[in-house]
């Protein structure tokens, strides 16, 4: 992926939403949007970067970092920090 690609599919992202990947991938020449999907989720997701800046703010302190990320408990989103740094 070139930096261009990923800024275009964060605005396609922004546009059409983190769910209508076919319709974005439409955007992005060579690209299908299973591929789409996986760079959003593995590589680009805002709420993951939140998750490892809070942690490297605060440590492993899940209950402080749960009242930064609206919408989820402090167990998904510790599951989502583990998950996300085993790859």
């Amino acid at each position: 992926w070139t930096p261009e690609e990923d800024a275009k599919l964060l605005r396609m992202v922004a546009q059409y939403g983190p769910s209508s990947w076919s319709q974005i991938a439409q955007h992005l020449p060579g690209r299908v949007g299973k591929q789409c999907r996986e760079r959003w989720h593995n590589h680009l997701s805002p709420e993951d970067r939140l998750i490892l800046q809070a942690v490297a703010e605060h440590g492993t302190k899940w209950a402080l970092i749960v009242k930064l990320i609206p919408g989820r408990t402090d167990n998904a989103i510790k599951n989502r920090w583990n998950s996300a740094t085993r790859k």
